[in-house]
C-alpha cells in the first residue's frame, strides 16, 4: 500500500468515525421528541435521504464497496429516519 493511500484511509477513517459522531447527536433529539417535546421534521429526513443516496452510492462502487461511506451514513439513515418519524 502506498504512502497516498494509507494517508486516503486514515482521513477516511476518521471521517467516517466523525460521521458517526453526527448522527449520535440526534438520539438526544430522539428522547426528546419521545418525551412530548417535538422537534420539527424536515432537517432530520432530508439528512436520512441524503444519506441513504451516499449508501446507495458506496455500495455499488466498482471495483469494492466503499465501507467508509457505507458505514456513518447507514447510521444517519437509521438515526435520522428515528428522528423524522418521532418528530411527527
Amino acid at each position: 500500500m502506498s504512502a497516498k493511500q494509507k494517508i486516503n484511509r486514515f482521513v477516511g477513517s476518521i471521517g467516517a468515525i466523525i460521521g458517526v459522531f453526527v448522527f449520535i447527536a440526534y438520539i438526544p433529539q430522539i428522547i426528546a421528541n419521545l418525551q412530548g417535546a417535538q422537534a420539527q421534521p424536515f432537517q432530520p429526513l432530508f439528512a436520512s435521504v441524503s444519506c441513504l443516496i451516499w449508501v446507495m452510492y458506496g455500495w455499488t462502487k466498482e471495483p469494492k464497496k466503499d465501507w467508509i461511506l457505507i458505514i456513518p451514513n447507514a447510521v444517519g439513515v437509521i438515526l435520522g429516519g428515528l428522528t423524522f418519524i418521532t418528530s411527527l
